[in-house]
């Protein structure tokens, strides 16, 4: 899981967030404008559905099997979703992304909707969400501040000077 600190929650904001839902049962993928930006699809394609193949298709060669056992995992146990991988978009390159979702199950416990986002995140983001050290040290620092507990904010600075995160 990636840190919630305060750098997160500004990435959050200032990135565009692409909404989707998909259909298990008809499986049928559905997104926003966003969404069909971000994987370069046609959006009234993207509004009409289609399967989940199509966009696995488009996730980089090497993300392929991680993000099939986590989207199989969340499906299976209703886990929160989380991963970061690579898009290839046919006109700008590799781009990379976090989604975060959640498979619903009905009252037969049947997985029925998997609701999510997914979001294009910067490479110095992506640094930081694979070694969240840095993120919750800046976290913990900010924290310290707020309760006025000045020898504990000194020491967290100095984490971060020695970690290169000052």
């Amino acid at each position: 899981m990636f840190p919630l600190n305060t750098e997160l929650g500004a990435a959050f904001l200032s990135y565009e967030m692409a909404f989707f839902s998909w259909d298990l049962a008809e499986d049928r993928f559905y997104g926003d404008v966003a969404l069909a930006e971000l994987f370069d699809i046609e959006a009234d394609v993207m509004a009409a559905g289609l399967p989940i193949l199509s966009l696995m298709e488009r996730i980089s060669v090497d993300d392929r099997p991680r993000v099939a056992a986590s989207i199989h995992r969340a499906i299976t146990s209703g886990s929160v979703y989380q991963e970061q991988y690579r898009i290839d978009h046919g006109k700008r390159g590799a781009v990379d992304v976090l989604s975060v979702g959640r498979c619903l199950k009905d009252n037969a416990g049947i997985p029925f909707i998997y609701n999510g986002t997914i979001m294009e995140i910067s490479s110095a983001l992506v640094s930081s969400i694979s070694d969240p050290l840095a993120g919750y040290c800046k976290s913990a620092l900010e924290l310290a501040h707020k309760r006025g507990n000045e020898l504990a904010a000194r020491y967290l600075s100095s984490a971060l000077k020695v970690i290169g995160a000052a």
